[in-house]
This record gives C-alpha cells, sequence and structure tokens, in this order.
C-alpha cells in the first residue's frame, strides 16, 4: 500500500463515480433504533477506519451488499465443512435494508484501482486486527480509510469482503455526504425514521 503523501495523491486522482442501491446492516438488538449510527466503529474502529483510541479515529459506517454477506460479516452465519450454519447463541440482531445514493465512491473491488494505490486483494482482506490494531498500529487499510476521510470529498468506499469473495461491503463516511447523498433505513410501517442526512 501506498503511504503517506503518495497515497494521498493517488486518492485524489482516481475515478470517484456516484453509486445508488440497496445495501444490508445487522445491528445488536439494542441498537435497533439507530441502524445508522457509527458510534460502535469509532469506539472499536473497523478495517477501514482507526477507533477514536488512535489519533486519527473516526466512525464509519460499515454496509453489506446481501443479506447473508452482512450476516458473515457479523459472524451469524459461518462456513464450516459441513456448509453455511447459523450460529445459534449468537447476540440477538435486528436486520435492516438501507436504500442509499452517493455521489463519490472509489471502488477498491476494482484492480486498476487496488494498482494505482499499491495495494492487492491478499492486503484488502487480510488480518488487521491482531496484526496491526492489538499491537498499537494502524493497519494499512486503515490508513487508507484516513487518507480519504481526510481528503473530504470521497463519501464511500467500497471494499471486497474479507469472508465472502466476491461479495463487497460499503463503508461510508456518513459526515462526508455532500447535497443529493443520502442514506436510509427502509421500514414500510413508519416508526422508525432513520435517515442521513
Amino acid at each position: 500500500m501506498l503511504t503517506g503523501n503518495e497515497l494521498i495523491t493517488a486518492l485524489a486522482v482516481l475515478p470517484t463515480p456516484p453509486a445508488q442501491g440497496v445495501a444490508y446492516r445487522s445491528v445488536p438488538e439494542r441498537f435497533a433504533n439507530t441502524p445508522l449510527s457509527t458510534t460502535g466503529s469509532l469506539v472499536v474502529g473497523g478495517r477501514y477506519n482507526s477507533p477514536q483510541s488512535f489519533t486519527q479515529g473516526f466512525g464509519a459506517l460499515y454496509l453489506a451488499d446481501t443479506r447473508e454477506n452482512a450476516r458473515r460479516e457479523v459472524r451469524i452465519l459461518v462456513e464450516t465443512a459441513a456448509g453455511l450454519l447459523e450460529v445459534q447463541a449468537a447476540t440477538p440482531r435486528t436486520e435492516f435494508t438501507i436504500e442509499y445514493k452517493l455521489n463519490s465512491v472509489i471502488d477498491l473491488t476494482e484492480e486498476n484501482i487496488q494498482t494505482a494505490l499499491g495495494t492487492n486483494l491478499q492486503e484488502l482482506t487480510g488480518l488487521w486486527l491482531v496484526t496491526f490494531n492489538a499491537k498499537g498500529n494502524i493497519a494499512p487499510t486503515q490508513a487508507l480509510g484516513v487518507a480519504a476521510y481526510n481528503l473530504q470529498s470521497i463519501e464511500a468506499l467500497k471494499v471486497p469482503s474479507a469472508l465472502v469473495y466476491p461479495n463487497s461491503n460499503l463503508v461510508v463516511f456518513t459526515d462526508r455526504l455532500s447535497s443529493g447523498s443520502f442514506l436510509r433505513a427502509y421500514d414500510d410501517s413508519g416508526m422508525l425514521i432513520a435517515q442521513l442526512p
């Protein structure tokens, strides 16, 4: 992965096309009233954002491209030799369909974008928590997220799923949403109002 100013320079000239559609999110039941909150990622960090305990900490919203992928990402569904199994002892969770419209997204699933950033699929999906954060270091993917976030013009990263290739996730910088961009949790009952901005 490129670092420092080289990474910032490379990110600044990458294409940032708009994207819209639906994505999925699974949250612990106790947070069901705030499905678009980034507080969890701010506190503990994520693959593409460093936690608040690091000097460059910020929150990010992680969304999956399918319901099944959302379940796998939070380890409700796990791949075993016997096939895909649901973890019965998992913390109760609520699943949301999130409608989104974003004006500027960098697609890290594209090989030419990975090459431009000096990275590859292995680095983007490899171990990061134990390898880097547990030792007090920022992971390369987190450095990438910090650089993209600090450019202030990038609203999200489309990233390869570390668990289910070729599925993908969206990492949304919710406080970088520009005019016309939005995230909305789908609720046909009208009881939940969850939309950004």
